[in-house]
């Protein structure tokens, strides 16, 4: 009998000692790690799909960042937000940076992205067959962006300049519609609309970034502050970017279906799309001859928007790019 009396509490004792025990345990492990949040801002282009893949695996989570992406399509709307800090990082192409910069944006690049080979360019109705085709034509394009850009470094390089045509502005989201609604004769665009230009009849591609590689960069750039005050939290997401892109190089298939919803497309249509442009890992521009590419991008870019009179200034390279992250990154894909 008394072994019967004392057996019971001894087991509720020693249960409750057990429970006891493992709520003291989970109380000395450390609270889950806090999250950064990075504001990212882009406009919908395919190259930039790595950051969509690495959001929903989880790759820039593990290096600690909650990754805000932001699609804002205009880019006077990001530059007032860089400088109100409402954006931490942008990517966009070095055209857009020099503008930035010209007036005053606080940001810097750090890496680049990649380079267009043939996923921009300009798209034609069948009267025109060749550049000079295009003098008098209307000619739709956004205004002071990529689009912008390329056309005016294709006309310098055939002695022509945006004078010898008539310009119509408009905006990333309408000009698709401006195009296959027969209101103007060509536009200059990128992909995906590339593509979806060529849905009117007769319609064809004159000239991509293939025929001119190297003029369409994209970078990922931050604001000053962040590369002064927190640059292991740039180096973060640099970090992550690279991971992503590996991921995607490696499971193509399974990384377009995650990517393809975020663009409106098909996952082997996606696919088909970031074939007319070049990604760079960390190997590949962690080099002196990408850096003085980086460079010379830049300077004729700014000589061009200057020559247009789209920048009141024009910005210096030295200041705006930085490559010390990059080059103590450390990181091997």
């Amino acid at each position: 009998m008394i072994k019967n009396i004392f057996s019971k509490p001894l087991i509720v004792l020693t249960v409750l000692l057990f429970f006891l025990s493992l709520n003291l345990s989970c109380n000395n492990n450390p609270p889950p790690k806090k999250l950064d949040m990075v504001n990212l801002a882009f406009q919908k282009w395919v190259g930039y799909g790595p950051f969509f893949l690495g959001k929903e695996l989880g790759i820039f989570k593990d290096e600690g960042i909650d990754l805000n992406i932001v699609d804002e399509p205009l880019d006077s709307a990001r530059r007032e937000a860089f400088k109100e800090g409402m954006l931490d990082a942008e990517a966009g192409t070095i055209d857009l940076l020099v503008s930035k910069l010209a007036y005053d944006t606080p940001i810097t690049m750090v890496l680049e992205i990649d380079y267009s080979f043939g996923a921009d360019g300009i798209v034609v109705d069948g009267t025109i067959n060749n550049i000079f085709d295009l003098k008098g034509k209307k000619v739709g394009l956004v205004r002071d962006d990529v689009g912008e850009m390329f056309i005016s470094y294709v006309f310098n390089e055939n002695g022509l300049s945006l004078n010898d045509i008539s310009s119509v502005p408009t905006s990333p989201e309408e000009i698709v519609k401006l195009f296959t609604e027969k209101e103007v004769d060509a536009v200059v665009t990128w992909e995906p609309n590339l593509s979806l230009c060529l849905k009117r009849e007769g319609s064809r591609i004159l000239v991509t970034t293939k025929n001119n590689p190297g003029v369409i960069i994209d970078v990922l750039s931050f604001r000053n502050e962040i590369i002064k005050n927190n640059p292991q939290l740039a180096m973060r997401l640099m970090r992550g970017w690279f991971k992503s892109l590996k991921y995607y190089r490696e499971n193509p298939a399974e990384s377009s279906r995650i990517i393809a919803p975020h663009y409106g497309l098909k996952p082997e249509e996606y696919q088909a799309q970031v074939l007319g442009l070049r990604w760079l890992n960390y190997e590949d521009q962690n080099s002196e001859r990408e850096f003085k590419e980086w460079e010379k991008a830049f300077n004729f870019i700014s000589d061009i928007k200057h020559k247009n009179v789209r920048i009141p200034v024009i910005p210096k390279a030295d200041t705006a790019i930085n490559t010390s992250l990059l080059r103590s990154l450390y990181y091997k894909n």
